[in-house]
């Protein structure tokens, strides 16, 4: 009978999840990347220059506590 390997079951685990992550998520990082080059496309048609986003926080109603 073979002794358990730890490292060897450690390292197989760790390729399995590898493997699955790639395929999963490389079909939507493509198409996120799709997505931005057309968004690039439509602003310079556009005429439109990406600017920074403005952050606006809500002003307190009432007393502070």
């Amino acid at each position: 009978m073979k002794a358990f390997d730890g490292e060897a079951f450690g390292k197989e685990v760790v390729s399995v999840v590898k493997d699955y992550l790639e395929r999963t998520l490389s079909p939507l990082a493509a198409r996120i990347e799709q997505l931005e080059a057309r968004m690039v496309l439509l602003e310079a048609q556009a005429g439109t220059a990406k600017r920074r986003p403005v952050v606006r926080v809500a002003a307190r109603s009432g007393p502070a506590t």
